[in-house]
């Protein structure tokens, strides 16, 4: 039997919600007003000039529209590009802002009258009672016909303001057809890149968020705009319906269906929590597992406990606030800080050395002959570091075992490594 492919983006979210009916009433008239009129005849316009709201829907939350305003991200962290303005995106696999983040930095309004530095009473007051709490996690939401507005607190003060685009579903045929023969379509269902034309892909476009199974080779994917998801179990698939699913009246039919699951959670309050849960435990670690750089001003943390594409190295300030992350290869063996920007990684891919400020990657040893370097990444037994010296010897061979040791020399941004014969 197929082991269930739980969604990876809801995946470590146990918590449930309570959604009613009246949570999907008509937005207040100024936030109708702000996502409707003239958007699609106006230019994207600064974000100094509207809500970030606005300058969303008037981009059609498409990333090449929004990417001229907000310019190139300063980082990449955990699935969200970060820009200057304040400002994070997660891109969804359509090229599309699926969520994004505002935090403190953030200057201008969120909605029309909201901002960061808003009082939470104030909030409350404007906004009305939520639909979404999580007391827990100090966060509350608001559904509205075409996004989701979650705010974070930190006692009374807003931590960070969380906006997703919520799609709507003008052909349901697409989804009847397909619930009734998920077993059947299943190989197709399975491979949605090779299946553009087939099913819901044709009447949906791709889905917002695709995940290979390793093992299987299939893919489970999701629609959490949409509020459906998929497990990629071609012989034994199962579609879930989340709360937030738009057509209402097309319930019923899909209950009654064989592997079809009606859940009462919301897909995109629980990404929404699974977001903040994922930043906690991160931090969590960075305090309890994190390499300080020699001035105690950087955090290095390796992540090896996912699969081989997702290992990784996430970098915190002081303030455990994120700085940067650095995807080196399969399984990192060990950080070594050369000094408070540089550091060197080990993984069973290569050896190299970073530089966090910059996001500056310079490889050492790779799985193939690099120029001057006489083994690979494979040939290696232990690696030795002497930052006094400032070498690197790398003991390899099995039978006979050799020594080579490389220097290595740091002017700022740049590094510079001798191989001494």
């Amino acid at each position: 039997m197929i082991v269930k492919y739980m969604i990876a983006l809801f995946s470590s979210v146990c918590l449930s919600a309570t959604v009613s009916a009246a949570a999907y009433s008509v937005a207040p008239s100024w936030q109708q007003a702000d996502s409707s009129q003239g958007m699609h005849a106006q230019a994207v316009q600064e974000l100094s000039q509207t809500s970030l709201l606005g300058f969303l829907q008037t981009g059609k939350w498409q990333r090449d529209t929004l990417r001229r305003q907000l310019g190139q991200p300063v980082k990449t962290f955990d699935g969200y590009e970060y820009f200057q303005k304040g400002v994070a995106v997660k891109w969804d696999e359509n090229e599309r802002a699926f969520g994004v983040l505002a935090d403190s930095a953030f200057t201008g309004e969120i909605v029309p009258g909201i901002t960061v530095q808003t009082a939470k009473k104030e909030l409350l007051r404007k906004l009305g009672t939520p639909l979404f709490s999580q007391q827990e996690q100090e966060l509350i939401g608001y559904a509205y016909p075409n996004y989701y507005l979650f705010v974070s607190f930190a006692g009374e003060k807003v931590k960070a303001f969380s906006l997703y685009r919520r799609d709507p579903l003008t052909d349901t045929r697409a989804i009847l057809d397909m619930a009734r023969h998920l077993q059947e379509y299943g190989e197709k269902l399975a491979e949605p890149a090779n299946s553009g034309s087939f099913s819901i892909f044709a009447a949906w476009g791709q889905p917002d968020f695709t995940y290979h199974l390793h093992g299987i080779g299939t893919y489970a994917w999701e629609y959490p705009s949409r509020g459906i998801a998929y497990d990629g179990a071609p012989e034994d698939g199962t579609l879930t319906i989340y709360s937030n699913f738009p057509a209402k009246s097309e319930l019923p039919a899909l209950a009654k269906l064989p592997h079809v699951t009606i859940s009462a959670e919301d897909a995109l309050f629980l990404a929404e929590k699974e977001r903040i849960e994922l930043e906690k435990a991160n931090v969590a670690r960075a305090k309890s597992e994190g390499i300080a750089s020699p001035d105690q001003k950087t955090i290095a943390v390796p992540d090896s406990e996912g699969l081989y594409s997702s290992t990784n190295i996430r970098f915190y300030n002081k303030d455990y606030q994120p700085l940067a992350q650095l995807y080196p290869g399969h399984f990192v063996n060990k950080l070594t800080w050369l000094d408070n920007n540089w550091i060197l990684y080990e993984t069973m891919l290569g050896v190299g050395a970073y530089h966090v400020p910059a996001q500056k990657n310079s490889v050492i040893v790779a799985m193939d002959k690099q120029p001057g370097v006489p083994f690979t990444v494979f040939d290696i037994n232990q690696t030795r570091i002497n930052t006094t010296k400032k070498e690197i010897v790398f003991e390899v061979g099995t039978e006979a075992k050799k020594l080579y040791t490389v220097t290595y020399q740091i002017a700022g941004e740049r590094i510079f490594f001798t191989w001494k014969k």
